[in-house]
């Protein structure tokens, strides 16, 4: 069985080859924002509002938010801005010089969720899932946030201990929720908002949110080409009224439209 270093490690050696490549065909106007896994739906939809209104583009790579931060910090992945989850990801690349990520607005929110099969019973707490003795998915604490976020739940609950046999890590919350679609653990401990994406799953219990507080930040990357072009499309997707509804129709809280942003980094 493959240990996680060496599954990072394999990761990162795909990856600087995955740079090599998109550096190779990168269009050379156009940004590249490294985006949490948990928002490829709704940055994508937005990013096509944003071409047809404006004729602009953007470019993602998603993932984990602390592998892509890792990527960025320690690889020299060529992210023009980024919208993360989490404080992890934002020390990361606060401490490698690349902005001063601590005071980044924090623009979106979601919750924390445990999921099931439609046919499955609901749950009363997560002592209850500990006491089931069934497989849990969420993602790898060392890897996305969203494992950080649950492993932090699970130990207010006083159940980390008890359920920690029980426990598959991957890479990322939607590959979580993808274990739990096809069976190869019977619950999840995702986002709402990509629970809420699947056909074939339920909610069976949702978690305090004065437990778990999950919210992103964005920013442009301190020193990148395309920095300003990034934090431009940032702006645009949590002020612009059509791109905000994407997003709340997705089951995201975002921040007041008249709170300011930080201007675009240099």
């Amino acid at each position: 069985m493959l240990t996680r270093c060496f599954v990072q490690l394999v990761l990162a050696f795909v990856f600087v080859g995955l740079i090599a490549s998109c550096v190779g065909n990168f269009h050379d106007d156009v940004p590249l924002i490294f985006a949490a896994a948990s928002l490829s739906d709704v940055l994508t939809e937005s990013a096509k509002i944003y071409e047809r209104e404006t004729g602009k583009r953007v470019e993602f790579s998603f993932g984990g938010s602390i592998t892509l931060a890792n990527q960025i910090a320690k690889l020299g992945a060529p992210a023009d801005g980024v919208l993360f989850a989490g404080d992890g990801p934002a020390q990361l690349i606060t401490e490698a010089g690349l902005g001063d990520f601590y005071n980044a607005p924090q623009l979106i929110s979601t919750d924390l969720v445990v999921i099931g099969g439609n046919d499955g019973p609901f749950i009363s707490s997560l002592t209850d899932l500990a006491n089931q003795g069934k497989r849990v998915a969420i993602g790898d604490p060392e890897l996305a946030p969203a494992g950080r976020y649950a492993m932090r739940a699970l130990e207010l609950a006083g159940v980390s201990d008890a359920i920690s046999d029980q426990l598959i890590f991957t890479v990322d919350v939607r590959a979580a929720l993808a274990a739990v679609e096809s069976g190869n653990a019977q619950y999840g401990i995702v986002y709402r908002t990509d629970a809420i994406t699947s056909d074939t799953l339920k909610i069976v219990l949702e978690i305090d949110t004065n437990v778990v507080q999950i919210s992103y930040f964005a920013t442009g990357i301190t020193g990148a080409k395309h920095s300003r072009e990034a934090q431009t499309f940032l702006n645009y997707v949590v002020l612009e009224p059509e791109t905000r509804r994407v997003f709340e129709s997705a089951g995201f809280d975002l921040i007041p439209r008249n709170l300011g942003l930080g201007s675009p980094s240099g």
